[in-house]
């Protein structure tokens, strides 16, 4: 869990360069992890929860779903109101959250992604209604170092849990994939990883910087009878749409149990 006061800093190394660590405080049930953590990135662990749930502007929930419940009843008899609760926990939904706070009114659902990790996350930002259009700015403005912030509403959290937080994974797995048949076709492994990464970042960042939709970048690559239309026949005869699609619409799914457990 972490407590940001003052200027509220993001616990993520590329907001500590932004915005310095002095204000973010941390605490874990391992009090050893804590220290390792605030070891690593300049701030300071505290002893436990409920220490640093006080004072906090922000405080950023980052544990498991499962623990949700009992860390809220922990730090419930010392939130005070002006405090803006902040919850990575795929599947909890507000309410539930609010249920454990005795009616807590600033609560914001945020899911971050792997990629934040070296700036280039995407972060999915629901506020709840009493949370001010203000507050939520500065939580963006935290946010941004670590990659795109999007306000999303909470109903599409469990959509946006599959896409972007699970969505990674799938990434590595084709990475690994174009690796593999690099490496089949006598490149170097090395090589052949930073060749299929550096591609499938490419090809994103075509997608953002550019505003065509992902078909019409398809096709202007395919030319007729050529390499690459060969390989896209090869894709949908292996059925790697559907495959994707259903790999999205079960981490939803997954994502909506675990709001009910």
């Amino acid at each position: 869990m972490y407590r940001h006061r003052g200027n509220g800093q993001c616990p993520h190394e590329s907001c500590y360069k932004k915005n310095g660590p002095e204000n973010v405080f941390v605490s874990d049930s391992d009090i050893e992890k804590a220290r390792a953590f605030a070891g690593d990135f300049g701030c300071t662990a505290l002893a436990s929860n409920v220490e640093t749930a006080r004072s906090a502007s922000f405080l950023f929930l980052a544990v498991k779903p499962q623990f949700i419940p009992s860390v809220l009843n922990e730090i419930n008899s010392v939130m005070d109101p002006s405090t803006v609760i902040v919850s990575m926990a795929a599947g909890v939904r507000i309410e539930q959250i609010r249920k454990h706070l005795d009616g807590h009114p600033l609560i914001v659902r945020i899911m971050p992604n792997m990629p934040a990790a070296c700036g280039c996350g995407m972060i999915a930002v629901s506020p709840d209604s009493p949370v001010s259009a203000a507050q939520t700015d500065k939580l963006r403005s935290l946010l941004t170092e670590a990659g795109r912030t999007e306000i999303t509403p909470e109903s599409l959290m469990d959509a946006v849990t599959a896409v972007s937080g699970s969505g990674p994974a799938f990434g590595f797995i084709f990475v690994e994939a174009m690796a593999d048949a690099a490496v089949q076709l006598g490149i170097p492994r090395q090589q052949a990883v930073e060749y299929a990464a550096q591609t499938l970042k490419g090809a994103a960042a075509m997608v953002l910087e550019t505003g065509k939709h992902p078909a019409e970048l398809k096709d202007s690559v395919c030319s007729p009878a050529g390499t690459t239309i060969a390989g896209v026949s090869a894709l949908e005869a292996s059925g790697f749409r559907s495959s994707v699609i259903k790999a999205v619409t079960a981490a939803a799914l997954r994502s909506s149990e675990m709001g009910k457990q």
